[in-house]
Parts: structure tokens; sequence; C-alpha cells
């Protein structure tokens, strides 16, 4: 089974952090965060992305949020790895993707998130996307 490890400088946002930007700042903050991802990963993107996957975050921060508030957050993270779609009306779908995973949904998609409190110059976000058998 392939997978994938990368780690972020910093940690992902939480979901009351998330629920409070504007549409602008947050599309924008998506684009950054794929460009990092690309950046963490080399461009060792894969050929096809993995159909099922597990994908497990640790978030490494200075306070341990709520468990709703921390899976919360990952939704923009999960939405850039997804892969672009279009509808059959032509709308595109997941815009920001790049492509690691096919889609985020509970059928194709197992998440695990695992808080640790640490000290503030200790911070990051370690991210292991697993492929699962079908």
């Amino acid at each position: 089974m392939r997978e994938i490890t990368f780690t972020l400088a910093r940690p992902t946002p939480v979901l009351n952090v998330l629920m409070r930007q504007n549409r602008w700042d947050r599309a924008r903050n998506k684009r950054a965060l794929g460009r990092e991802i690309a950046a963490a990963l080399g461009g060792r993107l894969p050929a096809q992305p993995f159909e099922r996957a597990r994908v497990t975050v640790t978030r490494f921060s200075v306070g341990v949020p709520d468990t709703d508030n921390a899976v919360g957050g990952l939704k923009d993270t999960l939405d850039v790895l997804t892969t672009p779609w279009v509808t059959p009306k032509g709308q595109r779908r997941n815009k920001f993707g790049i492509g690691l995973i096919r889609d985020d949904d509970p059928s194709r998609c197992e998440v695990v998130v695992q808080c640790v409190k640490c000290r503030a110059a200790e911070q990051r976000t370690e991210v292991v996307i697993e492929e699962i058998a079908s």
C-alpha cells in the first residue's frame, strides 16, 4: 500500500477560527495551504489519487483543543487533499484540491485526529495519508 507523509510548519486552525474568516481570506488560505503541501512533498504527487485513504493528522500546539474544534478545523486541509472535478453542469468542485485522495466523504476517507500539547517553538502538523484496500 502507498503512503504519503508530510509536516506543515504550524498547527491546523481550529473550527472557531475557520468559522470567523470571510470567504476571500479562506480561499486565499486554501490556496496557500495547497502550495505549502506541494512544497512539503517536494513535487512528489502520486500519478493517481488514493481511491480510499486513512488520513491521520497529528496537531502539535501549545493548547489542546476540544475534539469537535480539532476535527472541524481539518475541513480546509481535507479539501486541499482531494481531487478537483467538474459537475455535469460544468461547475468546478474542490478547485483548491491537489489530488492526493479521490474524495473526503466517509466511504472513501477515514480521518484520525490526534492533538498533542507542546512548546510554542515545536508547533506543527504532521499528516500521514495511507491507502486502504477496497
